[in-house]
């Protein structure tokens, strides 16, 4: 049973093996977040549509830099706290302050990509760089990281889908951020599908959703 709630509803009454997103109380499960209940199989959640992005261990964030010292960086990760690179983790090795200068790696503006390592007392969030850690685009844009961190955790072919049909590179990240780089033609297009995702409340569906808004070889149907 799936249905759409908001802070507050009864999502479901009896005994569950495993919940997450409510609140028991009694017999009764309450959801915390606006987003979609999903019950069955003895298992209860609620997976949210809106709010901030909550960094977890693992996840893949884009940042924009916004200070660079000698022994790290930081990074606007859209969310409540900021993301911190060590300066050795770009290096990749312990270094000496004095004898290496990190703003000849990454400079305030710069869109990096990495994963968060750890979180210490709940607000300081530790990045790790991803390989191929500088992203380069000709746009950005922002959807809601809920609905970004579903598509990631329930192994979505959206992303992919996205590339195929409008033909430009995007690097998407968990906290909602999704970077392109191609033409103006390929941008708008890349915008067309992302609406889709920002509009519709109901995820089941989403991807072929995403596929109606494109006609054969790659033109948006209301070209």
């Amino acid at each position: 049973m799936n249905k759409l709630v908001i802070p507050g509803d009864v999502v479901a009454k009896g005994n569950f093996r495993s919940w997450s997103n409510v609140f028991k109380k009694g017999e009764e499960y309450f959801s915390m977040f606006v987003g979609r209940a999903e019950v069955g199989g003895g298992r209860l959640r609620v997976i949210r549509l809106t709010g901030p992005y909550i960094p977890k261990i693992g996840d893949f964030v884009i940042g924009v830099v916004t200070d660079v010292q000698p022994l790290a960086a930081t990074l606007d990760i859209n969310s409540y706290v900021n993301g911190f690179i060590m300066a050795n983790a770009f290096f990749k090795r312990r270094i000496d302050p004095s004898r290496y200068d990190l703003s000849k790696k990454v400079n305030l503006g710069d869109l990096v990509a990495a994963k968060v390592q750890r979180i210490e007392r709940g607000k300081d969030v530790f990045l790790q760089p991803d390989q191929k850690w500088k992203v380069e685009g000709d746009a950005v844009f922002y959807i809601s990281p809920a609905k970004a961190h579903y598509i990631y955790t329930s192994r979505s072919r959206i992303p992919s889908k996205i590339k195929e049909l409008t033909g430009a590179e995007i690097r998407f990240g968990v906290n909602g951020v999704v970077v392109v780089k191609g033409d103006l033609k390929k941008i708008e297009m890349v915008k067309k599908a992302l609406d889709v995702i920002e509009l519709k409340y109901d995820l089941n569906g989403l991807y072929n959703e995403i596929i109606k808004v494109f006609g054969k070889d790659g033109k948006s149907t209301d070209s």
